[in-house]
């Protein structure tokens, strides 16, 4: 459920709860909608439930670790996280499906540089919290 919308152009900052009542501060694009910064959205609002695939990108910082899965974002109004994840497919040398302490489901991980972890490794990772409207 939807607590918070910020707005800047096309982008949105949501903060909202997962269905076991987890807060995240998510980004995502609304190409359908340009608005000035913290205008109001006609297309959301506050208590709108959503559905969305859930994903890290931008992942500039990150090594194995043998720490638990966690999540943390410290950064208020910001879709910047740290976790560690485990790996559980590598996709391609930039992308990787993730066990997380986020949902139940594996998400995908994007690095901006090419890696090498292999499967059932313990990643440390800084990013962006993104989603995908469904």
């Amino acid at each position: 459920m939807i607590h918070k919308i910020t707005v800047d152009g096309y982008e949105r900052f949501v903060e909202a709860n997962t269905i076991d009542n987890k807060k995240l501060i998510v980004h995502y694009i609304e190409y359908s909608e340009f608005l000035n910064y913290n205008e109001k959205t006609k297309l959301r609002s506050i208590g709108d439930v959503f559905n969305a695939d859930i994903r890290i990108e931008l992942v500039s910082n990150s090594c194995t670790t043998n720490d638990e899965l966690y999540f943390i974002q410290e950064i208020a109004n910001s879709s910047s996280i740290k976790a560690v994840v485990e790996v559980k497919k590598i996709v391609d040398e930039y992308t990787v499906l993730a066990k997380s302490s986020l949902c139940d489901e594996a998400i995908l991980i994007e690095f901006e540089n090419k890696i090498s972890y292999q499967q059932n490794d313990r990643v440390y990772i800084e990013g962006s919290l993104e989603i995908d409207l469904v």
